[in-house]
């Protein structure tokens, strides 16, 4: 068994290489993860802070946020836009509508009803919120929605990062329908809607008072950063104890120190 051999005057070490070898390699990957988790705290310091900021301002009329997003590059929509408050005046068609499948609700499978908003310009996807599905999937929720005009209030929903996804989404060519993420270019607006009127390209997501809502208990973020702290705080936890035991059971300093505690 290869092993190298040093002495600091009384202090001994025998290095097994293999034993070694482990343990450079995962102490960087745990002070990586431990960091990587610090860093999504602070991102999610940040999303809170922007959240509380963009609520204290005047919400934004549907066509109003149509010409911002015209005006703003892709790339800073959700720096400027994201949780910006918003009210749409239009009319529900109730069998214009799609599910936004395997969403949950405290163990609970269920899904997302979006509906599309018809306004004098648009068409505006309002994300209602959450309702129960068939946890067997042999049938789909049938959402009671009531026709008619009225005014909804919202904020506007843009994901942090583009989210993954197993299969390639699927262009949506009838409503209703059932999707596994909501992508406004993925819709055949030209086959579904009037062609009049433009397809909002982004979520907007209801507010919870709003007398239309289902279960609309939307999350800031959906971890606290805290959380995020903790579990920063178990990496690098894991990493001295790792440490510990590596410079422990490839030294003699637990004799050493057994020794000095034992003098008299």
């Amino acid at each position: 068994m290869a092993q190298f051999n040093a002495n600091l005057g009384p202090l001994r070490f025998s290095f097994e290489w293999r034993l070694t070898l482990l343990t450079l390699t995962l102490i960087p990957l745990l002070l990586s993860l431990g960091f990587w988790q610090l860093e999504r705290a602070d991102e999610k310091r940040l999303l809170a802070q922007r959240y509380q900021e963009r609520a204290g301002l005047p919400p934004l009329s549907a066509q109003e946020l149509q010409d911002l997003l015209n005006t703003t590059p892709r790339e800073r929509w959700f720096e400027l836009i994201a949780d910006r408050s918003i009210f749409v005046d239009g009319r529900i068609d109730p069998d214009r509508y799609v599910l936004i499948d395997n969403q949950t609700r405290n163990g609970q499978f269920g899904y997302d009803v979006v509906v599309f908003v018809e306004t004098n310009t648009l068409w505006v996807p309002v994300n209602l919120g959450w309702m129960a599905g068939d946890p067997a999937r042999r049938t789909l929720p049938q959402p009671r929605l009531r026709d008619g005009s009225r005014q909804v209030s919202g904020r506007v929903y843009l994901p942090s990062s583009a989210p993954y996804m197993l299969v390639d989404p699927a262009p949506v060519t009838s409503l209703p329908s059932v999707v596994q993420r909501l992508q406004t270019d993925m819709i055949d607006a030209d086959a579904l809607f009037d062609s009049r009127r433009q397809l909002l390209p982004v979520e907007i997501r209801i507010k919870g008072n709003d007398p239309l809502a289902l279960q609309a208990d939307w999350p800031v973020v959906n971890q606290s950063p805290a959380k995020h702290t903790g579990y920063a705080v178990q990496w690098f936890t894991m990493c001295a104890v790792l440490l510990l035991a590596f410079i422990f059971g490839s030294s003699n300093l637990w004799s050493l120190v057994r020794r000095r505690s034992t003098a008299p």
